[in-house]
């Protein structure tokens, strides 16, 4: 019944039932939505028996409003509401859902009876193929606000009462259910079809703002999680410079208490640089820069960034950020690869000698105090000193390695010190960390340490003394934690004699001194070094290579004056040359192979021993070891001959061709381990 319809003619509306239940006649005057239930109930229902109408268990029921839990705590208030407002009208007021299924009933206690009696209570279903024409189920079918009067009903049972209802509809647009009333058809009112309505809206209203508030309490907790996953201190500050926001990061580095600093003054607590302080009003302030803030007046240096927040044109305050010098430090370690993956294991050889040298490393890598490494251009202290950093309690911190004479000299101090932001006209605008500040709670490792000027090895020496550096053109000291380990080839007692190197720092750095011998000194050590060379290729290669027992002779005989590192680059070189992974004397540089020594001048003398090894080495090498030849071409005899290889430890059989020995399997060839 449509609410112009009013005031209503029950009895023509009956006839206009009557008709269509026995003549299929449909009244042009009918409600259209009414007409065309009608048309559909016809073939399904009997109208003038009592519908059998399906109800839900307990059980049943029970899941159903479980699923439904929101729509019901929603709408159960305001069913009261409305109850209580129509309070002795004899109003039934239900909640269906999308299904047309009792979820609730309520009303004054006699119409509730009487409405249960024809079949509404909690678990029935009220759809249009078990009920008939009825408000309920038109409005969840027809999806808008319906009142059904009288014999506007399809089964006569329902002829006595008065159905309206309106859907409730969910974020999606798609119905949840629908609230409806239902009443004696003389209480029949054109205005309950608009206080439906206004019920299914103000539903509506609390189901959307349930959801706003669930989606805010969502963002505000991704918010915090993100806050909370930035480990740098954030904190979030409105147009008076008070604290709305902050991290844990915040609380635990600045020392603040969240519940007693939330709405208090960033100053009360925390001290900023004046320009910073200005900067918090500015409603477009966008700056990066270093800073230190005064927390209970001791200086925390760090970075600072300042973001303004706005709504529109509307300012709402900043965000500040700050992460410590220290992190920053340890984070640009990282990126730039300052990780030192180098082990005391890792240092071949089983020489005395190079067994003493990893004994003095593992004492030093127990101490803090500061390593100087002494030994010949490619005997490999930067190794050593990586090896014991990763060996000392430093390991997880960075490891900075600067070479003193690569840099000019003049920029020696900005590198190894740092510089404050406007020191020099066309420098940095911002300071700049120098070496000590990124080596904080690591190594700093300065290869030839002779190359630095007087006064900067003064400054090292301060430096080392207190704990603390001094950036050029800055005013405050900055607290700094790193070992220094130092190498040099040059005779450092010789330039602390002729004034050219500080005493102080030289005795500082002597007090742990560990010296690296030459290669010439410990042939040994030669095979295991070239494990090592041919293990590295392999990963990059995949491919094994092994030396003969001429090649190993002849490296062995060579003084390698460039020493750990020259012989790398050979057997590099040999490797690339060698087509099937053996390594051979003609893979070998020609210096190598003819025993001579690029660092000694041509007219030296050489000792009669060595003239003579060489002489019966390239005898072998000629005639493939064939010791009657060898002998002829030294004029020795055979017996003599033999004498001089055992004292040389050169065998004729590693001389000879692979082929020709591999026949009888009775070579001997230097075979690394794979």
């Amino acid at each position: 019944m449509q609410p112009w319809a009013y005031p209503l003619d029950l009895p023509r509306i009956r006839s206009w039932w009557q008709r269509f239940v026995e003549r299929r006649e449909l009244n042009p005057a009918l409600d259209p939505l009414v007409a065309a239930s009608w048309a559909r109930c016809a073939p399904r229902l009997n109208p003038h028996a009592a519908p059998a109408l399906p109800c839900l268990d307990e059980e049943t029921l029970e899941r159903v409003r479980l699923t439904l839990f929101d729509l019901i705590a929603t709408a159960r208030p305001l069913m009261e509401d409305l109850h209580q407002f129509t309070e002795g009208s004899g109003l039934a007021i239900a909640l269906f859902d999308p299904a047309a299924c009792v979820l609730d009933v309520l009303g004054d206690a006699g119409i509730v009876r009487a409405a249960e009696a024809v079949g509404l209570r909690p678990g029935v279903y009220w759809s249009e193929g078990h009920v008939g024409t009825n408000a309920f189920a038109l409005a969840l079918l027809e999806r808008t606000p319906v009142q059904v009067v009288g014999a506007e009903h399809f089964v006569a049972l329902y002829h006595d009462w008065v159905t309206t209802a309106a859907p409730i509809y969910g974020l999606d647009g798609q119905p949840l259910g629908a609230i409806g009333v239902m009443a004696p058809v003389e209480r029949a009112q054109p205005d309950t079809l608009g206080m439906v309505m206004a019920a299914a809206r103000a539903i509506e209203n609390q189901l959307q703002a349930a959801e706003n508030l669930q989606e805010s309490h969502q963002y505000l907790a991704e918010l915090q999680a993100i806050l909370e996953a930035i480990d740098q201190v954030v904190m979030v500050l409105n147009t008076r410079g008070e604290i709305v926001r902050l991290n844990r990061t915040a609380a635990r580095v600045l020392g603040l208490d969240p519940s007693g600093i939330l709405g208090r003054p960033l100053s009360s607590h925390i001290q900023l640089p004046p320009a910073l302080q200005n900067a918090l009003m500015d409603p477009q302030v966008h700056l990066e820069t270093e800073a230190a803030l005064l927390i209970d007046g001791a200086p925390l240096e760090g970075w600072l960034t300042l973001h303004a927040v706005a709504e529109g044109r509307h300012h709402l305050g900043c965000v500040l950020t700050f992460r410590r010098s220290e992190q920053i430090h340890r984070m640009v370690a990282r990126l730039v690869g300052a990780q030192a993956l180098m082990t005391l294991a890792d240092i071949p050889g089983r020489s005395r000698a190079i067994q003493q040298v990893r004994q003095q490393a593992r004492a030093a890598a127990r101490t803090s105090l500061p390593v100087l490494l002494h030994g010949e251009p490619g005997t490999g202290k930067g190794v050593l000193a990586r090896a014991i950093h990763n060996a000392s309690t430093r390991a997880s911190g960075p490891f900075i390695a600067v070479s003193c004479r690569a840099i000019p000299r003049e920029l020696l101090a900005m590198e190894l010190l740092g510089v404050e932001g406007g020191t020099f006209r066309n420098g940095p605008s911002e300071g700049r960390p120098g070496k000590f500040e990124l080596a904080h709670g690591g190594t700093l490792y300065l290869d030839e340490i002779e190359a630095l000027p007087l006064e900067l090895q003064a400054a090292i020496q301060r430096i080392l003394e207190t704990g603390e550096v001094m950036r050029l053109g800055g005013l405050r000291p900055i607290p700094v934690d790193v070992r220094l380990i130092a190498s040099s080839s040059a005779p450092l007692e010789q330039l602390v004699a002729e004034g050219h190197f500080r005493a102080d720092l030289y005795h500082l750095l002597a007090s742990m001194a560990i010296h690296i011998p030459p290669l010439r000194e410990r042939p040994e050590d030669i095979p295991l070094i070239a494990e090592a060379v041919f293990r590295r290729l392999r990963r990059g290669s995949g491919r094994t290579y092994r030396l003969t027992e001429a090649a190993l002779q002849q490296l062995k005989a060579y003084p390698w004056p460039g020493n750990v590192r020259e012989l790398e680059h050979v057997l590099e070189r040999a490797a690339a040359l060698s087509e099937d992974g053996w390594i051979d004397v003609i893979h070998l540089p020609e210096r190598i192979v003819g025993g001579t020594d690029p660092e000694r001048p041509p007219d030296s003398v050489r000792p009669v021993e060595e003239l003579e090894r060489e002489a019966i080495l390239r005898a072998a090498i000629r005639y493939r070891g064939r010791v009657g030849a060898m002998a002829a071409a030294l004029g020795l005899s055979r017996t003599t001959l033999w004498r001089r290889l055992k004292r040389y430890g050169i065998d004729p059989a590693a001389f000879r061709d692979r082929k020709e020995k591999a026949k009888g399997r009775g070579e001997r060839l230097f075979a690394p381990t794979r």
